[in-house]
This record gives structure tokens, C-alpha cells and sequence, in this order.
């Protein structure tokens, strides 16, 4: 007959193994990409269409995903009436799946992003991000030098986070004010209809202008201003309008196929 010792150290082994089983079907790990920039990258089914890579950015509220794929995947739309952000609106992904993770019911927004479509040029198709409505429901290991993500539940069910903001933004009865900037930039910017690049086009600098010193150049695109993007001259006007004339402003220009980060301080005047 086993002594109570022995047993107890058998028990205590069998604990441990149902403990490891256990993690091990709680943990899923999902490689991962880095891109030159340090952007991480994952590879993801939509609807059992793809694969598809896309951004996993832990900043980002809600997860996107491109016109490409809300096609390809034949994501369902809602009935939108107002769709945020100007692009495709609010979808609902029946199945999301980053390598062996399997999620259902995602809330998504339909959205070509200038960022994503600048980034797809240098590293190839990236066609969204992974946002927080996605991942905010597991508890998250990224192992950089294996090159992977752990997923573990973790019990939480994120609100719909689209819908907080369309709620909050329609609560406000008041319309955006638009200002004009408080420096002298030196340049002039348009957007054509027919224009569907992200950015404003650079059209002319004024010599010895705070631009023209910085090395900005008609062709040159304006794609972000203080790291609000700028895809029409409102979002520019508002974008520096929020600046100082004794302060740097940070613009993204792209330039001869290569985007790069200008700081400038506006001269004084009107």
C-alpha cells in the first residue's frame, strides 16, 4: 500500500499537469511580423477569407479592416445613417482568426487609412489594424524575440466602442469650429475631387518662408499636421490653427516617395 507521502507527491504531479494542460489551452500564440518602422504586423482570416495582414496596434480604439476586405469577406453592414469617420461605417465579423485564436462577433469600422495605405507602398498589402475592441478580450504576452503574441482569456467583454463615439459625438450639438492659423506658413495646398491619395497637395512655397527654409517643395503632400491627418483643407486650417507661433509644429510630408518628419515654427503675422 502507497505511504500518504508518496500519494500526496503523485497528487501533487497530477495537479501540476492538469495546471500546464490547462494554460496551454488557455494560451494561444499568434506569430508575429515587425516591419522597419516597428510596427507590428499579423496575419488574419476574415469570414474564412485571407489571409490578410494587418496592423496590432495596442493605441488603436477599434479595429479596421479595408473596403478590400469587407468585400472579400462579404462583411454584412448595418444600417448606418451617419458612418464615422466619412469611410464605410460600422460591420459586424462573424469570425476573426489570428493564426490558431478564433473570435466571433467583432465589431469593426469599414475604413481605408491613410496611414495603412502609406505603409502598404514600402512593406507590402497591410489591409487594417487590430484594435482594442479585438484584443482588449485576452490577456496579452508579446514575445519580440520569438516573434509572437500570447492570447489568454480573460473574461472581458469591451464595450462597442463605435458606438460610445457616435453616441458622445451626437450628444454634441455643437458643429467643430474651423479657426485660422495664428502664424505665417508660406505655402498653398489643394484637394481635387478627383484627388484620392491621402494628404493635400503642395502647390507653392514662398521663397524664404518658414516651408521653403524647412525644404518643403511644390509635390510635396502634407500628410499629417501636429498628428492630425489632413485630407482636406478644413483639417488643415483646424489642424493649425491649434499651433503657436513660438512653438514647433510636427508635419508629415511625403516627398519624392519617401515620408518624413518636418518641424517648423511659424513666423508671425497674419
Amino acid at each position: 500500500m502507497p505511504s500518504i507521502n508518496r500519494l500526496a507527491l503523485q497528487s501533487s504531479i497530477l495537479f501540476l499537469l492538469f495546471c500546464s494542460t490547462l494554460s496551454a489551452q488557455e494560451s494561444v500564440h499568434v506569430p508575429l511580423e515587425i516591419l522597419k518602422t516597428g510596427h507590428i504586423v499579423v496575419s488574419v482570416k476574415v469570414n474564412d477569407k485571407g489571409p490578410f495582414r494587418l496592423l496590432f496596434d495596442t493605441g488603436a480604439p477599434v479595429t479596421l479592416i479595408s473596403s478590400k476586405i469587407a468585400t472579400e469577406a462579404k462583411v454584412i453592414k448595418p444600417s448606418l445613417g451617419f458612418a464615422l469617420f466619412g469611410a464605410g461605417g460600422q460591420a459586424n465579423i462573424e469570425s476573426l482568426e489570428l493564426g490558431n485564436l478564433k473570435t466571433q462577433n467583432n465589431s469593426v469600422i469599414v475604413m481605408d487609412h491613410p496611414t495603412i495605405k502609406v505603409l502598404s507602398k514600402f512593406f507590402g498589402p497591410i489591409e487594417g489594424i487590430i484594435g482594442f475592441s479585438t484584443y482588449s478580450r485576452y490577456k496579452l504576452t508579446i514575445d519580440y524575440k520569438n516573434s509572437s503574441i500570447a492570447f489568454a482569456p480573460n473574461g472581458y467583454i469591451p464595450q462597442d466602442t463605435v458606438k460610445a463615439m457616435m453616441d458622445r459625438l451626437m450628444a454634441n450639438n455643437k458643429s467643430r469650429e474651423t479657426l485660422c492659423s495664428k502664424g505665417v506658413w508660406g505655402f498653398e495646398v489643394q484637394k481635387l475631387e478627383t484627388d484620392t491619395a491621402e494628404g493635400l497637395d503642395i502647390i507653392s512655397v514662398v521663397p524664404n518662408s518658414v516651408m521653403a527654409k524647412a525644404g518643403l517643395k511644390k509635390g510635396d503632400r502634407i500628410l499629417s499636421f501636429n498628428n492630425i491627418w489632413t485630407d482636406s483643407l478644413e483639417d488643415l486650417f483646424y489642424a493649425s490653427s491649434k499651433s503657436n507661433t513660438n512653438e514647433q509644429s510636427k508635419l508629415r510630408i511625403l516627398s519624392n516617395n519617401e515620408i518624413k518628419t518636418v518641424l517648423i515654427i511659424p513666423a508671425n503675422g497674419i
